[in-house]
């Protein structure tokens, strides 16, 4: 799942890349998200993103259970340690994947 994040992530930062400097390929790649706006582009974004916002509920659910076991045993188990150090990473790069198709999809596609 993490290194999903970090490939959707790096593409996302292609993208902006791309946008920021006048090239050919920014001709190309606004072309291509003018093709996104029409057609089921809008759909199939919001439907990425619902599934996404609630794996990311999810992951903070069981990152709050972790903790909270933590705090009533009064001792921090190692494989505790570890598991929360996972979904902490995995909500991180959930949280920016959510916060940049939001940006990107309301400034570009106007939803």
């Amino acid at each position: 799942m993490v290194q999903l994040l970090f490939a959707l992530l790096s593409i996302e930062l292609t993208v902006i890349l791309i946008l920021s400097f006048a090239n050919p390929i920014r001709k190309l790649m606004v072309k291509v998200l003018d093709l996104l706006k029409r057609g089921r582009g809008p759909l199939i974004i919001k439907t990425i993103a619902t599934t996404v916002f609630i794996v990311f509920g999810s992951t903070i659910y069981t990152i709050l259970k972790i903790h909270k076991r933590s705090m009533d045993a009064g001792m921090v188990n190692p494989t505790e340690e570890v598991l929360m150090a996972h979904h902490l990473l995995e909500a991180s790069l959930m949280g920016k994947l959510l916060l940049n198709i939001s940006l990107f999809f309301f400034q570009y596609l106007h939803l």
